[in-house]
């Protein structure tokens, strides 16, 4: 598979419907991707079997708060600068780029790191969606060290971490994010094309197409048959509460849906918790997205505005995040809520 510029604009539609809410702004991203295509030709998408298995992946993604990262620009060096960080520590060049998490921006920005270095882009991720703390991957379930972490920013400044364990990984690195403002680009969990075929999650890319192009084609009820996914409620929002802090954006979202008690949705950087009346509608690690009615597409939590109307949607999320291991790294527990996790296709039977 090749991704054209003509196939960004779907791309993206999907990218931001995996994100969740989260995975930074898809509009800046798509851009990006189609000025990198147009310059450098049309990036080569490999699946992760084919990956030789002693060549180096170098997963990609941004780091930080969403409502920092649609007013931080980069300066379009850091990707670069991230790759020869790479090279000089593993003493070889990287084979491969890949997206750290499909879901938002982090999805489509690979596509132009890899059109400019004229590298493919390989169809998986860490994810299948966004999440908003960095060891919540594939990689950490499978065992993976998170050691070396690079991050990169747009004065030029890149940092080496190797932190002990992903908990230290969070810490440490959360910590530097804010530091460099609330959002940088960074590269972590740099495998080999054996490893790779073990611990992501495959056809992410393939997914994000297929599901952007349901959605520009078919509109809501196209996504929901592509996706698996379910509707959960229709409304218009009639709260916003939203804070920067500690490099995460956290808020609450009310949408007083008709007929019905208004549903509220808990962000962190995504929305990870639907409820009315105090019971789950859907629960991390299954997606929750809100899809703009008069748009159809899926909108950010930095975008939320009082007054919208939207569509709440829940998606089935990758099979590792309902293993127990997947279940302890990204699941209710890892953010305090007071569920259990229940997957979203039991709680929508339940009525």
């Amino acid at each position: 598979m090749r991704l054209d510029a003509a196939d960004i604009e779907d791309f993206a539609l999907g990218c931001a419907v995996l994100g969740s809410g989260g995975g930074g702004d898809t509009e800046i991203a798509a851009l990006q991707a189609v000025a990198a295509i147009e310059a450098n030709g049309p990036v080569d998408v490999i699946e992760v079997d084919d990956v030789p298995a002693d060549a180096l992946v170098m997963p990609v993604s941004g780091w930080g708060a969403p409502t920092v990262g649609i007013e931080k620009l980069g300066s379009g060096d850091e990707g670069g600068r991230l790759v020869q960080a790479v090279e000089r520590w593993f003493g070889r060049p990287v084979a491969a780029v890949m997206a750290g998490e499909i879901g938002g921006g982090n999805g489509v920005w690979p596509v132009s790191l890899a059109a400019e270095l004229g590298l493919p882009l390989v169809d998986a991720d860490g994810m299948g969606r966004a999440f908003p703390e960095g060891p919540m991957c594939s990689m950490h379930v499978a065992g993976l060290a998170p050691e070396p972490v690079f991050l990169a920013d747009e004065h030029g400044n890149v940092v080496t971490v190797e932190p002990v364990d992903g908990h230290w990984y969070e810490r440490i690195v959360r910590q530097m994010v804010v530091t460099f403002g609330g959002s940088v680009p960074g590269a972590d969990f740099v495998m080999t094309g054996q490893v790779a075929g073990t611990a992501t999650i495959a056809g992410t890319v393939s997914l994000g197409l297929r599901l952007g192009r349901s959605l520009a084609e078919g509109g809501l009820a196209g996504l929901v048959e592509a996706s698996g996914g379910y509707l959960l409620a229709t409304g218009i929002v009639a709260d916003v509460q939203r804070r920067t802090t500690g490099g995460f954006a956290r808020g609450v979202v009310t949408i007083a849906d008709e007929g019905n008690a208004p549903v509220t949705v808990h962000v962190q950087n995504e929305n990870l918790l639907a409820e009315r009346d105090g019971a789950p509608l859907a629960i991390v690690p299954d997606l929750i997205v809100l899809l703009d009615d008069a748009t159809g597409r899926a909108v950010p939590t930095e975008r939320v505005r009082f007054g919208q109307r939207l569509s709440v949607l829940g998606i089935p999320c990758a099979p590792v995040w309902r293993s127990p291991g997947g279940l302890a790294v990204a699941g209710p527990t890892a953010f305090d809520y007071p569920h259990a996790y229940v997957p979203v296709e039991e709680l929508v039977s339940r009525g």
